[in-house]
């Protein structure tokens, strides 16, 4: 499961920098291409360290639920984990980001990276099984 959840990191950025500025084009006042490699160089180190952790324990978690569907319980967990990274990272280097609530553009951002990882992670756990 380790090497699956590396492989969709590795893949989700190759997705997650180039489809964020095409649904939030005003998020850095910069152009498309600019865009994309500031999302790239943040990207790498989040989506790796906490993308990759915060996505095997959304699955530990989602195993150990009494709920039917694991797969919507993960899925919910991984869209949390997005939305919830604007904490740590409001509380470490920007604590303005939080004058807008809880509720802004940076966990608009967060959420939508959850989302790739989660729709990539769930795309190469159904290729492993059909193999």
């Amino acid at each position: 499961m380790f090497f699956q959840k590396i492989q969709s990191a590795l893949i989700s950025l190759f997705i997650i920098p180039f489809v964020l500025p095409l649904f939030f084009p005003d998020a850095l006042d910069l152009s498309y291409g600019p865009s994309v490699a500031v999302y790239l160089l943040y990207a790498i180190p989040i989506v790796f360290i906490y993308g990759t952790f915060t996505s095997l324990l959304s699955e530990y978690i989602s195993q150990k639920t009494p709920f039917r569907s694991k797969r919507m319980t993960s899925f919910v967990f991984h869209l949390i984990a997005g939305w919830l990274f604007v904490v740590p990272y409001g509380l470490l280097f920007d604590p303005s980001i939080f004058e807008t609530g809880i509720f802004n553009l940076a966990s608009l951002l967060g959420v939508s990276s959850a989302f790739i990882f989660y729709a990539v992670d769930q795309l190469l756990g159904h290729h492993f099984k059909t193999l």
